[in-house]
């Protein structure tokens, strides 16, 4: 089952790590004994990393409320959802230790503070 569970979590998307997590491994050794990659799981991975690099911010065009920003929630809703993505691209650019620690609360708080102003909004 443990074989079973952890290939198929590898092939519906899930990190190595967050498998190695799961089936409680302290080592990505042992985990990798669990999981079968196939040549097909490995183009996959090969094809969705060269598609979506997670280094780059999505090409998206800025929301209107925030290229002529008005004082209104709407617009601060779209600022502090463009500022969650930009603190989260970065942090994910960071080494485990005390600075992505403090960018893990600081996402924490904005993340507090942009389902709060939700609420406002839907008042």
């Amino acid at each position: 089952m443990r074989h079973s569970f952890g290939t198929e979590m590898v092939r519906a998307g899930v990190s190595l790590l967050a498998v190695m997590k799961l089936l409680g491994h302290l080592k990505p050794e042992m985990t990798m004994l669990y999981v079968e990659m196939s040549l097909l799981d490995l183009q996959r991975e090969f094809n969705l990393a060269r598609s979506q690099p997670r280094h780059l911010l999505p090409a998206s065009p800025l929301p209107a409320s925030i290229r002529s920003p008005q004082a209104n929630l709407d617009s601060l809703i779209a600022s502090l959802h463009l500022a969650q993505h930009v603190l989260e691209m970065f942090r994910r650019t960071l080494p485990d230790g005390p600075d992505r620690r403090l960018l893990d609360r600081l996402v924490n708080r904005l993340t507090k503070i942009a389902s709060e102003t939700r609420k406002l909004a839907q008042r």
